[in-house]
């Protein structure tokens, strides 16, 4: 949301995106959020005696610090460091520790720290929209995925699938390719994506090709657009044929990020679309 000054005029709406970098006050705002974990934690533990910062604390020195565990200084002494990072080292340092904080958040929950994960992860989204920064969180990994209906449809799909494990175990294996910073494995990534749409419709439709799920759900019926329906057809046929990616012969520089973005994307708003339809026909 833009300010009254930006509205106005007064000043420069925010227009470069941040993709290789933080921005200082980017860098702030994603700190700022960071302490406020920091603050509800230490609430947790003063009231209820909660372990769970004590535990993410340790993890972080010792996992992500790789410092020796007797040598772990005080809370506020690993927090500074937390903020240290988080200000100045390389930005992708910073986006590594806070994806670690919010997995070991979600590791070391109790009782009293419950629904800390959602709410974390959105505000840590909400900065990311506001400063263009082109990461979103989806689950606990952070994706080079920048629009907030993109994150959506592929949170939405790893929800639907709460009761598919085949087809939720492909989404979130093609996310942890796309999201590693270090070494990204953008084929493999689209090759889960379309494995994800594949187990979707031998859960559903009980049919093992795509062609044959959909013929399924027009019979049950389910009315699928006939160009649509031809669409996801001429898709599915372009990974899973002899030279399609499922088979390995497209290299790693021809299946590139915005192919593996568009893929994981594209599949998981199937997913969740082949799952809706499904139980509307009452094949679920």
């Amino acid at each position: 949301m833009t300010s009254f000054a930006e509205r106005q005029g007064y000043r420069a709406v925010r227009s470069i995106t941040q993709t290789d970098a933080l921005d200082e006050q980017t860098r702030t705002e994603i700190w700022n959020v960071t302490n406020t974990l920091r603050t509800v934690l230490n609430d947790q533990t003063r009231r209820y005696r909660s372990k769970t910062c004590d535990h993410i604390l340790s993890a972080v020195w010792t996992w992500e610090f790789r410092r020796p565990a007797d040598e772990q200084p005080s809370d506020s002494a690993v927090w500074s460091r937390i903020k240290s990072t988080i200000l100045t080292e390389e930005w992708f340092d910073a986006l590594d520790l806070v994806e670690a904080i919010v997995g070991y958040v979600k590791r070391f929950e109790d009782q009293y720290t419950q629904g800390a994960v959602p709410a974390i992860v959105g505000a840590f989204n909400d900065r990311f929209e506001r400063f263009l920064v082109e990461y979103r969180f989806i689950g606990l990994e952070v994706t080079p995925i920048a629009s907030s209906a993109e994150a959506g449809a592929v949170t939405g799909a790893l929800d639907a699938t709460a009761a598919f494990n085949g087809a939720r175990h492909h989404l979130e294996r093609a996310v942890e390719l796309l999201a590693d910073r270090h070494n990204p494995d953008f084929p493999n990534s689209i090759k889960e994506s379309i494995s994800a749409v594949e187990a979707v419709c031998v859960s559903v439709t009980g049919e093992h090709t795509l062609g044959s799920a959909l013929k399924r759900l027009e019979v049950s019926g389910v009315s699928i657009h006939p160009a649509l329906a031809v669409a996801w057809s001429k898709m599915y046929g372009w990974v899973s044929d002899a030279d399609g990616i499922r088979h390995g012969s497209i290299e790693a520089p021809d299946a590139d990020q915005a192919l593996a973005k568009y893929m994981l994307v594209t599949c998981s708003a199937f997913v969740s679309h082949v799952i809706e339809v499904g139980r509307k026909a009452g094949l679920i």
